[in-house]
């Protein structure tokens, strides 16, 4: 157990978030296999951001991409109407009539 501790600290100094890690009873006792996995597939991916050049485990971590829009762009983008609010065009309720009138 002592070794798993050790192998679960060296992760964390190496820069493997706290959330990627498992727990040390999950290897010990063979509890959570798959979390064991995704910790050595974070462990791949860090080792690859790092500059790691051997074969590589896991995908790739993203890259902090920071984009600058300018007012003009802020400005449009309110305009557009998105997908989840649905469309002004299209199909809509006109026309369509379901039975039989009611006669009274």
């Amino acid at each position: 157990m002592e070794n798993i501790s050790n192998f679960l600290a060296a992760c964390t100094r190496y820069g493997v978030p706290k959330t990627d890690l498992f727990q040390t009873v999950d290897l010990y006792e063979a509890e959570n296999i798959p979390q064991v996995t995704a910790t050595i597939h974070a462990l791949g991916r860090q080792a690859q951001k790092k500059g790691y050049k051997g074969p590589a485990l896991g995908a790739k971590m993203a890259d902090k991409t920071e984009r600058q829009f300018s007012d003009e762009q802020k400005k449009s983008g309110s305009a557009v109407i998105g997908l989840q609010m649905g469309t002004n065009k299209g199909a809509n309720q006109s026309g369509m009539t379901f039975g039989q009138t009611r006669h009274m």
